[in-house]
C-alpha cells in the first residue's frame, strides 16, 4: 500500500519522464514559486494530490519536540550523506535524512508551504500512492517501522521504542474468588474516542482504565 519504505536505494528516473493519461508530460510538482511565510511565521506542507493525511502526521512528529531534536542529533557520519546515495556499497540511510532535511526545511526556510516529494520519493512511492487517500494511523505504523529498520546500528536505534513503546495490561478480577487474570499487550499508538470528551486525559481514561463489570451468564 505504501511502497517499500525500506529500500535504501531507489531508481526515481521515471519521475523526470512522467506522463499524463493522455500521454502529454506532466508538469513538475514544485515548479510553482513559493511565497515567503504570513504572520504566523509557520510553513505548511504542499498536498501532492492526496497527502493531506501524510502531511498531518508530518507536523505532527515536527511539533514534538522529543521526536524532532533525537532526530535532529542524528550525525551525517551516522546517517551518511544524500550525496552517496547512488555511490555503490555505500551506507546511506535515505529516510532519516530526508525527513531531517524536510523538517529543517518547515522550521528555517522563509516560504508559505515545503514540498514532501524527496520524501515520499524515498518511500518508493508511485503516482497512484501520492493521489489517492490512505489511513494515516498505518501509515504512521509502517513509517515507525521503516525508521527502526533505516536507524539499526546507529545511536537512534531506540530512538522510536523509547519514545512511543508502552504496554496496556487487560486485567479481570473474580468478584466471587478474587482470582485475577492479566493479559499484556505493547503499542506503539492507542486509539482515543474524542466525541463527548473534554480532555485527552478523560478519553484514555474511559478507553483504558474505568472497570466495566460483567454479570450474569
Amino acid at each position: 500500500m505504501f511502497g517499500d519504505l525500506f529500500e535504501e536505494e531507489e531508481d526515481f528516473s521515471f519521475l523526470s519522464n512522467s506522463t499524463t493519461s493522455n500521454g502529454k508530460k506532466a508538469k513538475p510538482k514544485d515548479s510553482d514559486v513559493l511565497e515567503p511565510r504570513g504572520e504566523t511565521r509557520l510553513s505548511g506542507l504542499r498536498n501532492q494530490g492526496g497527502t493531506c493525511y501524510l502531511n498531518s502526521l508530518l507536523q505532527t512528529l515536527l511539533f514534538t519536540p522529543e521526536f524532532r531534536e533525537a532526530l535532529f542529533a542524528l550525525s551525517p557520519e551516522e546517517l551518511g550523506s544524500l550525496e552517496d546515495k547512488d555511490v555503490a556499497d555505500s551506507k546511506v540511510r535515505i529516510i532519516p535524512l530526508q525527513l531531517q532535511r524536510l523538517f529543517a526545511q518547515l522550521l528555517l526556510v522563509d516560504q508559505q508551504a515545503a514540498s514532501t516529494t524527496d520524501l515520499t520519493n524515498s518511500f518508493g512511492w508511485d503516482n497512484s500512492e501520492e493521489t489517492g487517500q490512505q489511513d494515516v494511523q498505518e501509515l504512521n505504523r509502517i513509517l515507525f517501522s521503516a525508521l527502526e529498520s533505516s536507524l539499526e546500528g546507529t545511536s537512534g536505534h531506540n530512538l522510536i521504542k523509547n519514545l512511543y513503546h508502552g504496554t496496556v495490561v487487560n486485567r479481570i478480577t473474580c468478584q466471587e474468588c478474587g482470582y485475577v487474570s492479566e493479559r499484556q499487550e505493547d503499542f506503539l499508538d492507542l486509539t482515543v474516542v474524542v466525541k463527548h470528551m473534554c480532555s485527552l486525559e478523560e478519553s484514555l481514561y474511559n478507553m483504558y482504565v474505568e472497570e466495566e463489570i460483567f454479570d450474569g451468564d
